[in-house]
């Protein structure tokens, strides 16, 4: 059997509901050993653990510590040689978007990249829908790492930065760490991303994220803020001038995006991962 091309860290807390979705996905790479498949369990009160072992070849360790950090860096520990993708547990990638990721950084060029992303907003509120109608549609967001749930990292990237800082926001954290021409998104199959149900759960994500930007521009080595979020106003405005229709989900984005932002302001910082649970269901 060939050695495996690179690994795939996945990050997990509590995830029972969605882990299994995960890794079934995954399981051409898991069955075939073309690729090491890591699940670190952090903080876990559920059974998370267990239902990853169920997978065989899938290298489960449990840390004691609620940590996405910590189990980032134990991934980082356990990995072998070649790049790295490191996958939110609640994302669904394929076994052949996996491979080609890591085929890609393989052969050398970019040293970060991803799939593209499909968001499933089956069930969602009104509000979210028309958020991420325009949020797919946004150009400048569209060709960053962060927000997909999955980055990779060829070896030469991930020698960019030691080990993983303490920062919630590590998707934000490495796109910041790579200008576009270092960066990708593979043409394969697009990774799953589950939409919150509700605003509330929207806002979550929103007031963490720019609620922890500062630590990421703090930390970061080369690009003080993500290339995204500085184009979006602008994209946004060329969207709407081009198809009327995206004007109402224009004026839902910028409200919700404006709430966000000032409830980061004024949020006390108290370490919590502010997380979603609507969109964890199997």
């Amino acid at each position: 059997m060939k050695a495996p091309l690179g690994a795939v860290v996945i990050a997990a807390h509590n995830e029972e509901a969605v882990i299994a979705r995960c890794l079934a996905a995954l399981s051409p790479v898991i069955v075939s050993g073309a690729a090491q498949v890591i699940v670190v369990c952090n903080g876990c009160r559920d059974d998370t653990a267990a239902i990853a072992r169920r997978f065989e070849s899938v290298e489960v360790v449990e840390l004691d510590l609620a940590s996405k950090v910590g189990a980032l860096r134990m991934g980082d520990q356990l990995a072998g040689p070649g790049p790295r993708i490191y996958l939110d547990a609640d994302v669904v990638m394929t076994g052949a978007a996996a491979m080609a990721v890591l085929g890609i950084l393989s052969t050398g060029g970019a040293l970060a990249v991803r799939p593209p992303i499909s968001f499933d907003s089956t069930g969602a509120s009104w509000p979210v829908r028309r958020w991420y109608e325009l949020r797919e549609r946004i150009p400048s967001i569209s060709r960053a790492l962060w927000g997909a749930g999955t980055y990779a990292l060829s070896v030469e990237g991930r020698a960019r930065f030691g080990e993983f800082p303490d920062i919630v926001s590590d998707d934000l954290y490495i796109d910041s760490l790579f200008s576009a021409v270092e960066t990708d998104i593979v043409d394969t199959d697009p990774v799953i991303v589950t939409t919150p149900r509700r605003t509330g759960d929207l806002l979550k994500i929103l007031i963490r994220t720019y609620r922890t930007q500062g630590d990421v521009q703090r930390n970061a080595s080369r690009i003080p803020i993500s290339r995204g979020q500085q184009g979006q106003l602008r994209d946004i405005l060329s969207l709407v001038r081009r198809e009327r229709g995206l004007l109402v989900s224009a004026a839902v984005y910028a409200v919700l995006i404006v709430i966000a932002r000032l409830r980061a302001r004024v949020r006390p910082r108290h370490g919590a991962w502010e997380r979603d649970n609507s969109s964890r269901f199997t």
